[in-house]
């Protein structure tokens, strides 16, 4: 865990408030989930589901990312971040942002909040990019981690580059192409592009370390790399000209670069010398395991079985819904408990190390709590997707209000750890 003590690492005054504001918006997308879970026995397409989709990629975690690279950045590429000044202004343009796109969606206010929400997470997401590119630039150590940082925040900004285009041609219609298939595109290159690569990268650094693992295969990290980024430019191909062979021939490359990195995983957690797991790594090992039911959707969706075409919406819904609210989440979550307490415990405890008795960073926090919402969050995320699965309004109901306490129990030890009060125990 030293490692996160880098050296190089920013001040925790330009960290921490991501992970604050991400906890809140997540709180409020949460909130809103429970408070009209009918949205999900709808069409992916629907304005409100748009609105609660992008406050969860962008409010809760695209903002929780940001925070955390900056972080963990002089970790992985061993350099300090190219501008905090950057990364401020990109903190307060991604809040600004966030929440004008999702009241836009919300409100189906296509015209001038959307073009300014736009705008906002455009600045945001360049300066962004720019603070990771120059960062690497200056980083002399050449690693498969670094090319997957990279190349996850050039998707990124392909990403939001082709949302902004798909944003304008709801209010104005000036393209040819369908606007479902630009959905397509925009959200595979945001799910596989961007997140994915991402967490590839920093955990295939930060797992291992946390697991306390020794000489793994990384060839297996560098077949994955391939593989998916093949894999995404066969399907964008494949969706603008559709042909059955590249619709396959991009799933199969997908699918085996993930279980690829998931090998690598497998081998990481088989050879760790920490036995035991805390709270943060149970949680982010579940989210491992969730991973392989969206991968099981994907190969359903390429069949593309008679049987199963009436179903054909519930089953792209809830491989969406997983990706995001099962996986990305659910990791998000577990690596939070990962990272923040040890920010905060330097923070007030760098000065008093061998003058006292401190707490460890897990004190922060109450084990107790991360224990239930851990449980509450995959019991309620099962139901959930049970729920959409089956069409089923009661069962969405009282699983995404079991999902809103977690999220609630979540916010209450992230708040903690943020307010947290130097103490020395005697």
């Amino acid at each position: 865990m030293q490692q996160i003590a880098s050296k190089n690492a920013p001040p925790p005054s330009l960290v921490v408030p991501h992970f604050a504001v991400g906890a809140i918006l997540w709180l409020v997308a949460s909130t809103l989930i429970a408070l009209h879970p009918e949205i999900f026995t709808q069409h992916y397409f629907s304005p409100k589901l748009l609105a609660i989709t992008h406050l969860v990629v962008l409010g809760w975690i695209s903002m929780i990312i940001f925070g955390a690279l900056y972080q963990l950045i002089p970790v992985i590429l061993e350099t300090k971040l190219f501008s905090e000044k950057f990364a401020r202004i990109s903190f307060y343009t991604l809040i600004i942002g966030t929440l004008l796109l999702s009241y836009s969606f919300w409100n189906s206010q296509l015209k001038l909040p959307l073009h300014v929400a736009v705008t906002f997470l455009l600045i945001s997401v360049v300066l962004f990019a720019i603070n990771v590119f120059f960062t690497a630039t200056k980083a002399e150590k050449q690693s498969i981690e670094k090319k997957f940082i990279i190349t996850s925040v050039t998707w990124l900004l392909l990403t939001v580059s082709l949302g902004i285009l798909a944003a304008l041609n709801l209010s104005q219609s000036f393209l040819t192409i369908n606007h479902l298939e630009l959905l397509k595109i925009h959200a595979h290159w945001g799910i596989v592009g961007w997140f994915l690569q991402l967490i590839i990268g920093v955990g295939s650094k930060l797992l291992p370390m946390f697991m306390v693992s020794h000489h793994l295969n990384t060839k297996k990290l560098t077949l994955a790399y391939a593989l998916i980024n093949l894999g995404l430019i066969a399907g964008t191909i494949e969706i603008l000209v559709p042909t059955s062979i590249l619709l396959y021939f991009s799933a199969v490359l997908i699918l085996v670069g993930v279980f690829s990195f998931l090998s690598f995983l497998f081998e990481a957690y088989q050879k760790r010398i920490k036995k035991s797991l805390d709270k943060g790594m149970k949680q982010s090992m579940i989210a491992f395991l969730i991973l392989i039911i969206p991968m099981l959707m994907m190969i359903v969706l390429q069949l593309n079985l008679p049987n199963l075409t009436i179903f054909k919406t519930e089953l792209s819904l809830a491989y969406g819904v997983t990706l995001l609210i099962g996986f990305i989440s659910s990791l998000v979550m577990g690596q939070t408990y990962k990272t923040l307490p040890f920010i905060v415990w330097l923070k007030v405890y760098k000065n008093k190390v061998g003058k006292g008795n401190i707490p460890f960073p897990k004190d922060l926090y109450s084990e107790r709590i991360a224990s239930i919402q851990l449980w509450a969050y995959t019991i309620g995320f099962m139901g959930f997707l049970a729920g959409i699965l089956l069409n089923h309004n009661i069962t969405l109901q009282i699983s995404s209000i079991i999902m809103l306490i977690a999220v609630i129990l979540f916010a209450v030890n992230v708040l903690k750890i943020i307010f947290h009060q130097p103490k020395t125990h005697e």
